[in-house]
């Protein structure tokens, strides 16, 4: 299946129920399942803006935001698949400003609804490893790279894992920032452990190209991550450490189904409805830890 245009898309797409009907599906593509009981037949309830499906068994009523990212929003289902939309867009991406005015929400709101689009695509990720022949190289996301062996502290380091056929071509990759060293550019051992213990399957053949010097042409998923260097800073106009990964796991989900020929729109409302909800004092939480960490040189 390819991927909608935006014709399509409004076409698909046109109204709430729509969006409402699709969704559903997208929770139960065998049919409904009670999430108390089991059971499977229903009484549908339409007295309210969205739907209430109650088991005819044990008279629990499911919701279809209920288990999904957009559990507790009061934005419109249209505004959500509008967004999940434009994220699933391989370019040029959508910042939340852009999504402001686009759905007409407030900052506040295009800014969270962004944020769990992409805790989403990080879970998701976080479900599939690396496999195969998997070759991983450090890399360097932040000011341009200079033959000196300091860091400065716009820089962060990463370590870059791509999966590749026979033909040495990627077919997965996945990238992970590391601790940085106070002061020198550099990936310690354990760091790599870490990174093939977390991200690697046990049986896969893995080939680490970590070496400051090393030259870029060997590093296959090189060019790739450079397309993520340019889309981040484009786009968004550089992103601190603190949401840094989140864009990361962003850019990867997108070039993996590309990488893999599977359309992205549809994967991507599979995941958001699978996906439990975060809350925004969540994500802010997630994101201090992360720079608290980077501050400290402690992985986290």
């Amino acid at each position: 299946m390819s991927e909608l245009t935006l014709e399509q898309f409004m076409d698909r797409f046109p109204s709430e129920e729509a969006c409402a009907d699709y969704l559903f599906h997208s929770k139960w593509p065998k049919g409904f399942v009670c999430p108390k009981c089991s059971h499977r037949q229903f009484y549908k309830i339409t007295s309210r803006r969205l739907p209430l499906y109650e088991c005819a068994h044990c008279h629990h009523q499911a919701s279809l935001k209920v288990g999904t990212i957009m559990e507790g929003s009061g934005t419109t289902l249209l505004k959500w698949f509008t967004a999940i939309f434009l994220v699933s867009r391989p370019a040029p991406g959508i910042s939340a400003v852009q999504l402001k005015d686009t759905i007409q929400v407030t900052y506040k709101t295009a800014w969270l609804m962004l944020q769990k689009i992409r805790h989403a695509m990080s879970q998701s990720d976080a479900s599939n490893l690396l496999s195969g022949m998997v070759q991983v190289h450090d890399a360097c996301y932040g000011r341009p790279y200079n033959i000196t062996h300091q860091t400065h502290p716009e820089e962060h380091l990463l370590l870059v894992g791509t999966s590749l056929n026979e033909q040495k071509e990627p077919t997965f990759i996945k990238m992970k920032l590391v601790t940085e060293a106070p002061k020198e550019r550099r990936i310690y051992p354990v760091e790599k452990m870490l990174f093939a213990d977390k991200y690697i399957e046990e049986d896969a053949k893995i080939e680490f190209i970590t070496e400051r010097l090393k030259p870029r042409k060997l590093k296959i998923g090189y060019p790739i991550f450079k397309k993520a260097n340019h889309w981040i800073n484009e786009t968004f106009h550089g992103i601190g450490v603190r949401y840094l990964q989140a864009y990361l796991d962003e850019f990867c989900f997108r070039i993996n189904r590309t990488l893999n020929h599977k359309p992205i729109f549809q994967a991507l409302i599979q995941v958001c409805s699978s996906s439990r909800r975060i809350t925004h004092k969540a994500l802010k939480e997630k994101g201090k830890r992360v720079r608290y960490a980077h501050m400290i040189g402690m992985p986290w």
